[in-house]
């Protein structure tokens, strides 16, 4: 047990406060959980069950107009284990907006708070495949209504205060892609597989194409496949269509690199059809 001065952090209208041990900063857990509407009790015992929460818990007091006041803390390196480790699904249905509002932003906040030179150089940013699902919900934005790719960036930064869409804080990801619409594609494929599915299309069309210039000598020599032919050459050119609309609109933030790059050798075809 020491005694400490305490700091207290605004976060979304609440205080948390945070007491220095050994030169670190450590969070006070109770008003934490009041915070967000969690049986402290519950937490504690919690916290002390586990074995890594309970070898990083130090209980300090600070003088207060009551006496002194005494805090159970976690350092704040901590801070996103234990917050993660309460599963949103099994909390009363009133605070599971709060509890996610915590876990989205609680450690940002500390992080730009403590460590505002880290946070400048290092920013807790989304990630590489995060830039992917945002350039993908505006790709589909602009495809659902038509406005242009730039446009629809603009309006993005003006609404996260961002300079460029790298820049958004990890924790707005999902209301930026909520914002945009959403990702409607639930595939799962990989850039590779769009790859190799534009590659089909490619090849597709081109025995399609074939089929519809042997298709009218068949019919001059009366063949029994003609029928078979004229039908490929037209109704697949409508299902083949149909696949280039939806390869196009999952590949649109794909750009080839240069002539060497195999994507240069086959987007063309699927874009200018």
């Amino acid at each position: 047990m020491s005694n400490t001065k305490l700091e207290t952090i605004q976060f979304h209208s609440q205080q948390l406060i945070v007491l220095n041990y050994q030169n670190k900063p450590y969070v006070a857990m109770k008003p934490v959980c009041e915070n967000i509407g969690l049986d402290w009790a519950a937490q504690l015992k919690r916290i002390k069950r586990h074995q890594v929460l309970r070898a990083g818990m130090v209980i300090m007091t600070t003088p207060s107009k009551q006496g002194l006041q005494e805090y159970v803390c976690l350092p704040i390196s901590m801070i996103n284990g234990w917050l993660f480790g309460i599963e949103t699904s099994r909390v009363k249905p009133e605070i599971r907006a709060t509890l996610e509002q915590y876990q989205l932003e609680c450690f940002d906040v500390l992080y730009s708070h403590f460590m505002p030179k880290v946070a400048q150089q290092y920013p807790n940013t989304i990630s590489l495949e995060q830039q992917q699902q945002i350039k993908q919900a505006v790709n589909e934005r602009s495809f659902r209504t038509g406005e242009h790719y730039q446009a629809i960036y603009t309006k993005l930064y003006e609404q996260f205060k961002i300079p460029r869409y790298q820049d958004l804080p990890a924790s707005k990801f999902d209301e930026a892609i909520k914002w945009l619409g959403g990702v409607h594609s639930r595939s799962g494929l990989s850039d590779e597989d769009w790859y190799d599915l534009a590659w089909l299309y490619k090849a597709a069309e081109r025995m399609r194409y074939q089929i519809e210039l042997i298709e009218p000598a068949l019919r001059v020599i009366d063949s029994g496949f003609r029928g078979a032919f004229y039908s490929m050459a037209r109704e697949y050119k409508r299902t083949l269509n149909d696949a280039r609309i939806i390869i196009n609109r999952e590949t649109a933030h794909i750009q080839p690199k240069g002539i060497a790059d195999n994507w240069h050798r086959v987007l063309p075809v699927i874009k200018n059809s």
